[in-house]
Parts: structure tokens; sequence; C-alpha cells
């Protein structure tokens, strides 16, 4: 809720298938009143679409925009756009950061923005270099530029989210367990295969060291959390939401957000699968 607030607090203590959708018109773009000043601009890429390949569902929480989308073969991608690293003021760099499969991120910037399209790039990457979203008649496209000759285009049309109310009451009762157990209340909702992403967002951080981790943030505070957003495709789910780390030194307190990636077990219960969140910038 959790795993880029590891990045600041490690500072402080040191020093495609589809998701089900129905075709409707486009929602009003009611979460503007989430985003900063700069990220409002993008504020027509939220909301829920659905292409011939697969949904994406685009959510404003608190100064950033998570992006998601499930596959019916247990495959996932989520995707961060914000303007500001760690917990401080916002730098109004824009980026990108994409997490296929909850791998390793990487990060695009913004090299154009407009009222209805948005391009990031990163040169350095293999594949692809950058990464274009736009507003169309139609819905919305994304284009994604291969090796400079090469473009793959995704097309999709607005659609209707069906929240999983199932899977807020977990996210609720994983926040409550945490509460209460502290960490090995926390763990006990983590599928045997979940996983976060490190501090610098390269690895996946699983088992032991998942907990070790966890450990060393319980030692500095506390964090509760409340989810504002869910949907379901099959086994695949996911929460977005809303918490505040409470630190022992109050200085290290901050509000954060996150997005949880949820699996059904063979016994029917649901468990994160990955998780990752970012802190809340402030004046």
């Amino acid at each position: 809720m959790r795993a880029l607030l590891f990045l600041v607090l490690a500072a402080c203590i040191a020093a495609p298938a589809t998701t089900t959708t129905t075709t409707t018109t486009p929602k009003p773009m009611d979460q503007q009143s989430e985003l900063s000043s700069v990220l409002s601009s993008l504020s027509w890429l939220t909301g829920d679409w659905q292409g011939d390949e697969g949904a994406e569902h685009w959510i404003a929480a608190d100064g950033a925009i998570y992006g998601v989308a499930l596959q019916a073969t247990g495959m996932f991608e989520v995707m961060i756009v914000d303007d500001g690293e760690g917990a401080g003021p916002a730098d109004g760099v824009v980026r990108l950061i994409a997490m296929p499969g909850g791998a390793k991120a990487v990060e695009f910037r913004a090299s154009t923005m407009t009222t209805r399209s948005a391009r990031f790039d990163n040169p350095a990457h293999d594949a692809p270099k950058n990464i274009t979203y736009e507003r169309t008649p139609e819905g919305l496209r994304a284009t994604l530029d291969v090796d400079g000759n090469r473009q793959i285009t995704f097309t999709f049309r607005p659609s209707t989210r069906q929240a999983a109310p199932e899977l807020e009451a977990a996210d609720r009762a994983f926040a409550s367990d945490t509460a209460a157990k502290g960490l090995d209340g926390l763990m006990s909702w983590f599928a045997p295969d979940g996983w976060m992403l490190d501090k610098d967002h390269t690895a996946k951080m699983t088992g032991a060291d998942l907990r070790a981790a966890w450990a060393l943030r319980f030692e500095a505070g506390t964090l509760t959390w409340t989810p504002i957003a869910s949907g379901r495709s099959g086994k695949l789910g996911f929460t977005v939401g809303k918490g505040e780390f409470t630190g022992k030194n109050p200085a290290h307190s901050m509000r954060t957000t996150y997005l949880t990636i949820w699996k059904q077990q063979p016994d029917g219960a649901w468990k994160v699968l990955f998780d990752t969140g970012r802190a809340v910038n402030t004046p």
C-alpha cells in the first residue's frame, strides 16, 4: 500500500483479456479534483476503456493516476502517472511508470502534453521507446513506438466498470488485521506467490525479504488505509485506495495512495498478488 513508500521511509529511518464492461457514454471527468494543477490537464485519461484485446481502467487518487489492465490469462499491467517523487512538493516532472506483470518498473517522462494527448519517452529503453495516449472522438488510443520504425496501436471505447465489493471488503479486512496483529496480520494476506516492488522499483520483494522490509517499517510507525475503487476480471481483481503512515517521529508521517492486485485462491479466498503505491506530494 505500500511499496513505493519504502523509498521514503528508508531515507527517514537512515536519517490482455477483458474485464466486465459495457459500452456507454463517457462519464464526466469528476476525478479532476484528485489531481495536481499539472496532472489536471490529463483528467481526460481517467475512466474505463474497453478495447478489442482488453480493458484499461484509469483512476485518480490524491495526486496520481493509477492505470490497471487485467487479463484472463492471469497476467496484468499496472501504470502510475504522477508529477513528483517522495512526500515533499511535486517537482512538476510528469512521469508514466509502467509495470508490466508487476515486474521491473520502467519510467517514461512526458515530452508533450495537450488537453487531449500526452507522449511519454524513454529513449534508453529497449522497447517501447515512447508511449502516446490520445483522446479520440470514439474513445482512447494508445500508441507504442517499438523501435523508431514500428508502432503498435490499441484503440479503446468508453465503458463502465463494475465495482468488486468482495475485494473492497477483503482490502478493509487486510487493513483491520494489520492494525490488530501488526506484521503477522499484514503478511497473512499475501498469496504464497505474492510480492511488492522494492524501493528502487527494479525487482520483486517476496517472502522473507518482504517480511524483513516490513518489520523495519513497523518499527518506524503504523499504516492505515481504505479502498476507493475496485474491479475484477475472473480470478484477478484490483483495489485502489488512500492511506496514511503515522510515524513515531511525526516528521516521518505522510499520506499515501496504492494499487493492489488480488488473486482468488483455490479455496475461494482473495489474497494479495501484487502491491504498489506512492507517497502523496505535499507543499
